[in-house]
């Protein structure tokens, strides 16, 4: 012998006790077993999260889609009218009131940018109206007020 401890061979550490040392137990195997119905369950919460989000997002679209088109074609057939009361009554300003308060943030987003006459509908489906007397017939201060609205509510 050259160093001051006998050599180490490899059946010291492999050999049969040790592998009885290192097998698993029932207990765990339970935990194994726990943890990957665990693992699988959460793997599962996730896809269904990101499922409900992507089906989330398919609504909002066709939800846009359908107002554009209805916002569209009630502009095209009352551009030519003066009276707010009779471009309320179009059907397609109608459908875009059915649509409900999922239909708000399209109304207030579509009133900054195309400055269309929303403001009957925003109060009908909503409840509320936040232009003040003194601003009534003001377009810019109108839509001003309905935009801080959908911010305040965090809708836009």
């Amino acid at each position: 012998m050259n160093g001051y401890c006998d050599p180490i061979s490899w059946a010291d550490w492999h050999g049969p006790e040790s592998d009885s040392l290192w097998r698993e137990t029932p207990e765990d195997a339970k935990y194994r077993e726990r943890r990957a119905r665990l693992e699988l369950d959460d793997a599962l919460n996730a896809q269904s999260v990101t499922a409900l989000k992507r089906q989330q997002l398919v609504i909002e679209h066709l939800l846009e889609e359908r107002f554009q088109e209805h916002a569209d074609k009630w502009e095209r057939e009352t551009v030519h009218l003066s009276s707010p009361t009779q471009m309320m009554r179009h059907p397609d300003y109608e459908a875009i009131l059915l649509m409900g308060l999922a239909v708000v943030p399209l109304l207030i987003k579509d009133l900054r940018k195309n400055r269309r006459y929303w403001f009957g509908a925003l109060t009908y489906i909503t409840g509320e109206n936040p232009i003040t007397r003194s601003d009534a017939g003001r377009m810019d201060r109108m839509i001003e007020a309905w935009v801080k609205w959908g911010q305040k509510k965090g809708l836009i």
